[in-house]
């Protein structure tokens, strides 16, 4: 197995656990606070075959919409923290007034190269585009909240852009511009 693929597999694990982490809190946490009757179901309907069944289908979109909610945040928040990491990171390399307004706002050992390329801002732009892409499909059936499913649209839509945008600043460091050599 190449280095490439053996890195891109310890990257991922870490999204992947908290994809299935944060919908299993998301279902668990909720039920347990508010009390909600429930029942576990051992049957082959879907994909899985255990199924949780609560009472009523307002209480299932409750549910459901919360566990979509945490698993969201759960890779948004790491994967838009790399995105603006590394491009504060670049950006210090390019224009010396960004070091001045990092300093000015004390995160100056925030920024660094550290644990940050590429590669692993990719694996967890993917992930948080497979969650918002199951969770956009959870909104158009009707099984989860409007308002979660168009954030996490917005929310995929930006951190692409970013990723994109990150790509861009990765290969301007490989192939520079013409431009800044004359």
């Amino acid at each position: 197995m190449s280095k490439l693929l053996k890195r891109a597999l310890k990257i991922s694990l870490t999204p992947a656990i908290l994809m299935v982490a944060g919908k299993f809190l998301g279902i668990l946490i909720p039920t347990l606070m508010f009390d909600i009757e429930f029942a576990v179901q051992n049957e082959m309907i879907g994909i899985s075959s255990i199924q949780i069944l609560y009472p009523n289908s307002a209480t299932t979109l409750f549910i459901n919409s919360i566990s979509n909610l945490v698993m969201l945040v759960l890779i948004a928040v790491p994967t838009i923290y790399l995105i603006i990491k590394t491009s504060l990171y670049q950006s210090t390399l390019q224009n010396p007034r960004t070091i001045v307004k990092i300093t000015k706002l004390n995160i100056l050992n925030w920024i660094t190269k550290k644990n940050s390329s590429f590669l692993q801002i990719f694996i967890w732009s993917s992930f948080l585009l497979v969650t918002a892409s199951i969770i956009i499909v959870h909104t158009i059936q009707n099984m989860t909240y409007t308002w979660i499913g168009v954030s996490s649209g917005v929310m995929a839509f930006f951190c692409i852009w970013g990723t994109i945008r990150t790509f861009e600043l990765e290969i301007a460091k490989i192939y520079p511009e013409e431009k800044n050599y004359y």
